[in-house]
């Protein structure tokens, strides 16, 4: 697409997409930059995919033409200060950060730049993602129309406002701590009763994928598509499970909340 692409931070996320749009052909490595304190990580990172590294942030700012920013969150108001006079306010600025406002990347680089806020999930990683993201005030239309052009390559993607970000943050980025663990039950289940691991893992994959396209193609309410099938051996347990789960969901977003307002003081 013609643009070079740095990630500030390449750890799971960051390098999930560093790692895709590579896989994809969306950009050539010798047009992507990566840096990160963990120079054990930049190695591998090098090694693998052959892109130029370094640990200093500054020179990742300078060399992308947009700046794909995968940093811990509390971590990413230095990260931003530091990179501030490197760049021209004719970058994007992707933050794939956490809790990390729009409004406070603008503060804090104290630049017109084109910023965008992205709440990205793991299946990005192999082009299934369910991406949420916001658009700063500074990007023209050529900006965003390659912004979804690359959110494209990770999956679906969805522009909204961005005080719904943590509530899809919980939904999509943490989906998956809730689906995950279910399925490697079956999947033990299925090995230590006569399956291979492989076969298992492919039937607990592929009942996972159906599902999620039996919900968002059949126009039902989730309990009638959950009643049509016959045995359901946890039905006299699921007001537990349910109960468990949305206590827990509460408590993350009580828990965001809190740290975010840490964050943006």
């Amino acid at each position: 697409m013609g643009r070079r692409i740095s990630f500030i931070g390449t750890g799971a996320m960051g390098g999930a997409v560093l790692e895709r749009l590579i896989e994809a052909k969306f950009v050539d490595a010798d047009a992507v930059f990566a840096c990160d304190i963990d120079q054990a990580k930049l190695t591998e990172t090098k090694q693998k995919f052959d892109v130029r590294t370094s640990t200093d942030n500054s020179d990742a700012a300078r060399f992308g033409d947009a700046i794909v920013l995968a940093v811990p969150p509390k971590e990413a108001r230095q990260v931003l200060e530091e990179i501030r006079d490197s760049l021209l306010e004719s970058k994007i600025l992707i933050s794939l950060v956490a809790l990390i406002p729009i409004g406070l990347i603008e503060e804090t680089l104290r630049l017109r730049i084109g910023a965008v806020r992205v709440m990205p999930n793991m299946p990005s990683m192999v082009g299934s993602g369910f991406n949420v993201f916001s658009f700063g005030r500074y990007l023209s239309s050529e900006d965003k129309e390659w912004v979804r052009s690359l959110l494209g390559v990770l999956g679906e993607y969805k522009e909204v406002g961005e005080e719904k970000i943590e509530i899809y943050s919980i939904l999509s980025a943490m989906g998956p701590t809730y689906f995950l663990p279910f399925v490697d039950t079956l999947i033990e289940f299925g090995k230590n009763n006569g399956l291979s691991y492989e076969e298992a893992r492919k039937a607990g994959a592929s009942t996972l994928e159906g599902t999620g396209e039996l919900v968002s193609r059949v126009d039902r309410s989730i309990e009638s598509l959950k009643n049509m099938i016959g045995t359901q051996p946890l039905k006299t347990r699921e007001e537990q499970i349910r109960s468990i789960m949305k206590e827990e969901l509460n408590r993350t977003l009580q828990q965001l909340k809190v740290a975010k307002e840490k964050l943006t003081k």
